[in-house]
């Protein structure tokens, strides 16, 4: 008889420690899901035309009706600080604009390196607060360090 209850509460313990196995499995697999959810639909957001790179400066509180500014640099010209160009890249309508995220951000990226190796000068100004997604708050931050790190190399020329 002692034998035949310690059999079946091992029996019992064997059937608990595997439905909680099965439980810790089916946790990590809707996790996983849930985590694969939402970058899709962060990248289907940001993964259509929807950035273009205006050449007009926007104050912090300005933003056109088709475009929404995330970050701008200027360059200026020689020692009278003159403006001779604005890179503004924005937000469009999705499948109006002429790059996605990524190619916005290498494009961005691009200029500002060029601008520091030829020693312009230049200023940058970014709109936070008007980023609606992560990929967007991402850019900025990156297109902010780049810029900070840019200016010091052309500082330094």
């Amino acid at each position: 008889m002692r034998l035949a209850v310690k059999g079946i509460f091992t029996l019992i313990g064997s059937v608990v420690l595997f439905l909680l196995f099965a439980a810790g499995i089916i946790a990590f697999q809707n996790s996983r899901m849930l985590a694969e959810r939402e970058n899709d639909s962060s990248r289907a957001y940001t993964g259509h035309l929807m950035y273009s790179v205006y050449h007009q400066t926007f104050s912090p509180n300005e933003e056109l009706p088709e475009a929404v500014p995330l970050f701008q640099f200027t360059l200026f010209d020689g020692a009278d600080r003159e403006s001779f160009i604005t890179h503004a890249l924005c937000r469009v309508a999705a499948g109006r604009g002429e790059m996605v995220l990524s190619d916005a951000q290498n494009y961005m990226l691009s200029n500002l390196r060029q601008a520091a190796m030829q020693g312009v000068r230049f200023e940058h100004l970014s709109f936070p607060g008007k980023a609606v997604r992560r990929g967007e708050k991402e850019l900025i931050k990156a297109l902010e360090t780049a810029a900070k790190q840019e200016a010091e190399h052309a500082n330094h020329s």
